[in-house]
């Protein structure tokens, strides 16, 4: 990430990948609306994440179940507990895309 961010001291190579990973499925399947649209029509998404970053958790879930296939197991010449950690990296990376958080994030 350059002199000010040097990524190859603050993060494993594992970690590297996971964030890679991370940003390349933050918006798998968004269908074009808003969190707020869904959580307002009562859109099914919204609706199955109990209108909490419905949007997020979605592209959580896809990512994750598309990597956990056989075909995709980038992961999985890991141990599973190296895993476990990656796997709730990539979840709260892509959680922290809800711009309806920032707030709350960056007040801690």
């Amino acid at each position: 990430l350059g002199f000010w961010m040097p990524w190859d001291q603050l993060f494993a190579p594992s970690a590297r990948f996971a964030l890679l990973v991370a940003a390349l499925g933050h918006d798998l399947g968004h269908p074009g609306y808003s969190n707020m649209f869904l959580i307002d029509l009562g859109d099914e998404v919204a609706r199955k994440y109990n209108d909490v970053s419905p949007l997020e958790n979605m592209h959580c879930a896809r990512l994750l179940d598309i990597v956990l296939q056989d075909r995709c197991r980038v992961f999985g010449h890991l141990p599973r507990r190296e895993f476990q950690g990656l796997r709730k990296m990539i979840i709260d990376a892509i959680l922290n895309t809800d711009a309806s958080q920032h707030d709350a994030i960056l007040n801690t």
